[in-house]
């Protein structure tokens, strides 16, 4: 009680002007408070409102990362067990089989040509490339169509062009590839 009375004395010994000045000093000193907790307030709040976007953001993007890789081992799957249905698959031969199945035999310019390449996955990729001279877009097209309707092989480049003056026919070089199953580490040899 004691506190209180010597503050209730300290204002009845104000006069009007130095009360007025007292009270107001005591205003701008909450004002300038309160104005500074509200800004500390919404600063921190969208502080981590920014934090909590760039977090779901994140987790978003993490979401289509893990269901791409989903995506991914399960097609790996499918691939390693196309592969293993047939281990002996010769894309070369296939496509040999091919040419005479659709009689175009005489419209290829040259053998075709095989190349491997190792894939970072540790498959190999078998690449073929041939070329042909004075085809029907007929015989273009079902030739494609036969490569597509077999799982596995792939049309990686198809290029036609006419020749001359011919408006019936084109010329055309083809680029088809297949996997090979992944090559198998051997352990080292014992000593």
């Amino acid at each position: 009680m004691e506190p209180l009375k010597k503050i209730q004395t300290m204002f009845e010994s104000m006069d009007q002007r130095r009360f007025s000045l007292t009270m107001l000093g005591v205003f701008i000193f909450i004002l300038l408070t309160s104005s500074l907790l509200f800004y500390s307030y919404y600063s921190t709040i969208a502080t981590i409102n920014k934090r909590a976007e760039i977090a779901n953001r994140k987790r978003n993007e993490l979401r289509g990362l893990l269901e791409r890789y989903e995506m991914v081992k399960k097609q790996q799957a499918e691939v390693d067990s196309l592969l293993l249905k047939d281990k002996e698959f010769k894309i070369g031969g296939y496509f040999n089989e091919l040419i005479v199945k659709f009689g175009i035999e005489k419209n290829k310019t040259r053998e075709p040509e095989t190349s491997r390449e190792t894939l970072d996955n540790g498959y190999t990729e078998v690449k073929l490339y041939a070329t042909f001279a004075q085809m029907s877009t007929k015989q273009v097209a079902e030739l494609l169509d036969a490569i597509e309707q077999n799982e596995r092989v792939y049309t990686k480049e198809v290029e036609m062009y006419k020749p001359g003056t011919n408006g019936q026919t084109v010329n055309v070089n083809l680029l088809i590839a297949t996997i090979e199953p992944k090559t198998e580490e051997l352990p080292p040899a014992a000593e």
